[in-house]
């Protein structure tokens, strides 16, 4: 029987692997030939990554984004929001170009007659800011003098409703309000993201989105469209210490790409990332795609470094910041149960521990509803026992 339970869950692993792999790539064939994008359209700095973590992983994060990060990536992530966040990013981005990015997002509160999550599902409100500044660039005019200098910016504020619908589905909506400068001439527009996200198992996530469907942005009397993108992708956690995301992307130009991430926890506090995307190998080597970085975790609160070369272009280097608020609270609850669960089954049953994987019990932990672990286990874990 022991036999049969491990070959079972090997060839769950495998089959699971290869549906996180699947479900872009299916889609990803379908649209060949595959292209780096142009950057022909208006507002293209909109599809510069943000956040050191999911730069990190190849920006595929379409998936993965049920935190702050969820206004820009998906608000479908919303409805499966657990706490308080906040982040900030600072991106040294080619030569004296920066990009700067806040945001917030935040649980809305539950019904008081709600017996557990399941009956009063999640829904959030999230926010951000994306900023692209140019510095100072010399002016000169036709014959090549000098005539003072000028900057520019390209803006976009956010705002994002998601709700659950039950326990694996949640939808979300995200309002946007695009500026541009270019020395005295503005430009504006408006656009909106749509985004779902729906749970296969505890530790597999299919997400789709489709982004900046909206006006366009009018420079004088010439306009360009926005980068309208359709995104789906999956990811998939086999143990608490390894994760895998990957995502296709679609967009209105007939361009597509790919995007594939990985992350590897040796220790809680230590996150090591890697990623790979399509869309940046346009005339440059195939290492243009490749990037890297850590995070280092303390009770929730996550310091990020993500590293990306463009080839002759240069490299970025990215430095982000997670508050989660309400975190440590919740890290310590489960650790209260998880030490209660172990005691209960190694008394109860002392083979228990060895057929059932360590990543099975710490799934159920992430199920934040009291009332399921005290029926599976047959008592109740309080947070003050």
């Amino acid at each position: 029987m022991m036999i049969e339970t491990r070959e079972t869950a090997r060839k769950s692993l495998l089959i699971h692997a290869v549906l996180v792999l699947a479900i872009p790539l299916i889609s990803l064939v379908s649209a060949l030939p595959i292209y780096a994008s142009s950057g022909t359209e208006g507002a293209a700095f909109l599809d510069i990554p943000v956040g050191a973590g999911p730069a990190a992983m190849g920006s595929a994060y379409t998936s993965l984004a049920n935190d702050a990060y969820a206004a820009t990536y998906n608000p479908g992530g919303l409805g499966f929001l657990e706490s308080t966040q906040f982040s900030g990013q600072h991106l040294s981005y080619i030569d004296s170009i920066h990009y700067e990015y806040l945001s917030f997002a935040l649980p809305l509160p539950r019904s008081t007659s709600c017996t557990s999550p399941a009956d009063c599902p999640g829904s959030a409100i999230g926010a951000s800011v994306q900023y692209l500044g140019s510095g100072n660039i010399d002016g000169m005019d036709k014959d090549g003098n000098a005539i003072g200098s000028f900057s520019s910016y390209y803006a976009s504020y956010n705002l994002a409703y998601g709700r659950a619908f039950g326990e694996k589905l949640s939808l979300g909506a995200t309002g946007k309000l695009i500026n541009a400068k270019i020395d005295d001439v503005s430009a504006s527009a408006y656009a909106l993201d749509l985004g779902g996200m729906y749970r296969l198992q505890n530790n597999l996530m299919a997400a789709v989105s489709v982004t900046n469907m909206g006006s366009k942005l009018k420079c004088l009397n010439e306009g360009d469209s926005l980068p309208l993108a359709f995104h789906i992708g999956a990811n998939y956690q086999p143990t608490p210490h390894w994760l895998i995301t990957t995502e296709g992307v679609y967009r209105k130009t007939g361009l597509a790409s790919f995007h594939l991430g990985g992350e590897w926890r040796p220790l809680a506090l230590l996150a090591i990332r890697a990623g790979y995307r399509t869309d940046t190998l346009k005339e440059l080597s195939a290492l243009a795609g490749i990037s890297a970085g850590l995070g280092l975790n303390v009770w929730g609160q996550e310091l990020s470094y993500a590293w990306l070369p463009y080839g002759d272009l240069g490299n970025t280097h990215y430095v982000s910041l997670v508050m989660k608020f309400g975190e440590a609270e919740k890290a310590k609850r489960n650790l209260i149960q998880y030490q209660h669960i172990k005691s209960h089954r190694t008394v109860n049953n002392p083979s228990a521990e060895e057929a059932t994987p360590d990543y099975q019990q710490l799934m159920e932990l992430l199920n934040d509803s009291d009332q399921h672990l005290a029926k599976q286990h047959g008592t109740d874990f309080g947070v003050n026992q």
